[in-house]
């Protein structure tokens, strides 16, 4: 799976006053590589990741260019993108199991919306939280409601903005183990689904990137652009390999 983007531009109202884009015919093939693990984006506070994810997923419309999907689906625009936010951004008069099942109800009706839901909680580990309330959750936990929702909607490219960036070290490397754990079990199936993360972490960059591209500053585009081909052990928070990796990313953000 692969989105292509072609002359892409965009500016916020504040921007146009000034005569400057975020992005100025911006150009990019997005994939996660080989590996099948998602594609990374870094980059300083500013610099447009999150404005492209939610481009790309169509929550944003861009003032020019052109986005496509690989095999000819239609760009983000015209696609109901899964999106992951930072916050879980749950319902909470709705039951956790609602909560995920409802976005699944138009498409698969009311039972196979539900069979769908309890079978995307049971894969994080939530079966005896279904007929819980958002309240009755902790952080972690409705974090991984907010994961099984995304990963339940049958769309090409699953986006995530920063997900992680609250919880603790142990917690958010669980999450990530558990993110790279359902990709992996959408590959296994053939769906050959794109996951698309930002993060401002190098560190959680090096964890799960299968590719790592940083966006420089408002109009620069990508400036780095990687291929991760790191073991499980290499990529551990504290390896050396990971550090090394780590050290050359911030080199380029900070420039």
């Amino acid at each position: 799976m692969k989105i292509t983007v072609r002359d892409l531009s965009f500016a916020y109202a504040e921007q146009k006053i000034h005569g400057k884009h975020l992005f100025n015919h911006f150009n990019a093939d997005l994939d996660g590589g080989e590996s099948g693990r998602p594609l990374v984006i870094l980059g300083t506070s500013g610099c447009g990741k999150t404005t492209l994810l939610k481009i790309l997923s169509g929550l944003l419309q861009p003032q020019g260019g052109e986005i496509h999907f690989s095999g000819g689906e239609p760009s983000g625009a015209d696609v109901a993108s899964a999106f992951m936010f930072q916050e879980p951004r749950l319902l909470p008069w709705l039951t956790v199991r609602q909560n995920v099942s409802l976005p699944l109800e138009k498409r698969y009706g009311k039972e196979g919306a539900k069979e769908r839901a309890q079978h995307f909680l049971s894969l994080v580990s939530l079966d005896d939280k279904e007929d819980a309330y958002p309240s009755e959750l902790s952080g972690g936990q409705a974090q991984r409601v907010s994961m099984a929702r995304a990963f339940a909607w049958p769309s090409p490219a699953l986006f995530m903005d920063e997900p992680f960036q609250s919880l603790d070290i142990p917690l958010r490397i669980h999450l990530m183990d558990l993110c790279l754990s359902l990709q992996e079990s959408e590959n296994l199936s053939q769906k050959n689904r794109l996951l698309i993360a930002v993060t401002h972490d190098p560190r959680e960059a090096v964890y799960l990137g299968g590719r790592i591209i940083i966006l420089g500053g408002s109009g620069e585009g990508i400036i780095f652009d990687r291929i991760v081909n790191l073991g499980s052990r290499e990529r551990a928070y504290g390896s050396a390999t990971a550090g090394e990796l780590e050290r050359e990313l911030i080199l380029h953000i900070t420039k």
